[in-house]
């Protein structure tokens, strides 16, 4: 009678086991699928990223090319060496060595521009909607690898200059 009872007791434990590795390996391919499909769409983002960062630069270059004729509306762009889109609503603006010497406004003038230009490029690609628009971007200013601001998180039009 023990002896029936310790077969049952094995026979149960081999089928929980049983019953366990293969949930446990059937998650794993799942997780596995997963995976393969995050990063094919971490690439397909990257490469979407590519097509919005050159469009920021086309466009800034363009702005740069009317700065001369036109500074009043685009002098701003001789301070920006490049625009990156981050993702989300982010960008990382890269400054001249000359945007240090401008005034705390003067420095705020010339992100909300670059803001304007880099919000057209993210509305016209589908990256942000009108209400994020409206709020703004979230900005980091770097100059080389220092950073020397960023937008504010309550008003991403105002910023923290370092």
């Amino acid at each position: 009678m023990k002896r029936k009872a310790y077969t049952i007791i094995f026979l149960i434990l081999v089928i929980v086991f049983s019953i366990y590795f293969y949930g446990h390996n059937n998650k794993n391919s799942k997780t596995s699928n997963s995976a393969n499909q995050t990063s094919s769409s971490m690439q397909s983002e990257a490469n979407k990223h590519k097509d919005i960062n050159a469009e920021l630069k086309k466009n800034l270059q363009q702005d740069q090319s009317y700065a001369d004729s036109n500074p009043n509306n685009y002098g701003y762009a001789k301070q920006i060496d490049r625009i990156q889109y981050t993702g989300n609503s982010d960008i990382l603006v890269n400054v001249k060595a000359s945007f240090k010497d401008l005034q705390p406004q003067q420095k705020t003038d010339v992100m909300n521009q670059t803001q304007n230009l880099a919000r057209m490029v993210l509305l016209h690609e589908g990256k942000i909607d009108d209400q994020q628009s409206k709020e703004g971007l979230i900005v980091t200013v770097n100059c080389g690898d220092k950073p020397v601001g960023e937008s504010k998180i309550s008003n991403h039009r105002k910023y923290s200059w370092y």
